[in-house]
């Protein structure tokens, strides 16, 4: 595996790129949506690419508002998957988070994308609801999670 630096400034066409890639429905934003995102001041992402090839392989987009965090979108790169990236970049999401005073953060997942609860579940996050129908393109179901961070 090659050596992977932290942090890059990725443009809005990279971040779909992986996105649309990762996700086994394809990315859930619209490029635009992506654009729109980075001029947020209240949004944030930690990414990841690899020093071989300057290449994004993995980010986290989320936004924290006073104690309160929502993680929107988690990608690794097809050919990165199984390697810890996605559990690193949460664990620098929770330090982020609790060093800003946060104490919750949540987020919404897929019912039927499994990989995906399974990791959250292992990093401390637990079902807390269901948004019927709230996917498109297929429509399905959002689980709503929630972790408690700083207590």
């Amino acid at each position: 595996m090659d050596k992977q630096a932290y942090d890059q400034s990725p443009s809005a066409k990279q971040l779909w790129d992986l996105a649309e890639s990762s996700y086994l429905t394809g990315s859930p934003w619209e490029e635009a949506q992506f654009a729109q995102d980075l001029q947020n001041p209240r949004s944030q992402y930690l990414s990841k690419a690899s020093s071989a090839s300057d290449k994004l392989i993995a980010f986290l987009s989320f936004q924290q508002v006073l104690d309160g965090a929502e993680l929107f979108n988690l990608a690794v790169d097809p050919a990165y998957q199984g390697q810890g990236l996605a559990k690193e970049l949460l664990q620098r999401f929770f330090a982020i988070v609790e060093a800003a005073g946060g104490t919750r953060i949540f987020l919404e997942v897929r019912a039927s994308n499994l990989q995906a609860q399974a990791l959250y579940l292992r990093t401390g996050f637990a079902v807390i609801g269901r948004r019927k129908k709230y996917y498109q393109h297929p429509e399905e179901d959002a689980l709503i999670m929630e972790k408690k961070v700083g207590e």
